[in-house]
């Protein structure tokens, strides 16, 4: 691998179109943005552009983790509690805040960061992207594993 490719700055492969909620938009909101972007994350970000927290497709599952739990509960329950409370849930989850659901310790990196030290925070933390801000922790882009996988591709010698 050239040299090169341990000396790229984040600011070089990440994206700078990014789609983002926020904290006050509905899950329903959010998810819409997720399946018509087709992205699996979205940075959460207040009226001045700073990133506040990320919603992603785990924190989906988190909840419905929760959930599970409740619907084993609810396997002792009345049918007509059992109505009453999917009746409730369907009414109510998406009408809930990105607030309620997201995460609210980002991990991020700055532009001027190695692109390697970008993937060894992913690595360690365990997650597939970070969002990347100013000094100020304004949104400026995302970098995702995609978005290093291709830089390593392309710093491949071709065959």
């Amino acid at each position: 691998m050239p040299l090169r490719l341990f000396q790229r700055r984040v600011k070089e492969s990440m994206q700078t179109d990014v789609v983002t909620v926020h904290a006050q938009d509905t899950v329903h909101d959010a998810l819409s943005r997720m399946l018509e972007n087709k992205v699996s994350a979205l940075p959460v970000v207040d009226h001045r552009g700073h990133c506040v927290g990320i919603l992603s497709s785990r924190d989906f599952v988190d909840m419905t983790n929760d959930l599970d739990g409740d619907f084993h509960e609810a396997l002792h329950e009345s049918e007509v509690w059992w109505s009453a409370f999917i009746r409730n849930l369907s009414e109510n989850i998406g009408e809930q805040s990105v607030m309620d659901l997201m995460t609210e310790q980002v991990i991020s990196v700055s532009a001027d960061e190695l692109l390697v030290e970008a993937a060894r925070i992913m690595l360690s933390q365990g997650v597939h992207r970070l969002p990347v801000v100013d000094s100020e922790r304004r949104l400026m882009g995302i970098i995702s594993t995609t978005d290093v996988l291709r830089a390593f591709v392309e710093a491949a010698p071709q065959p």
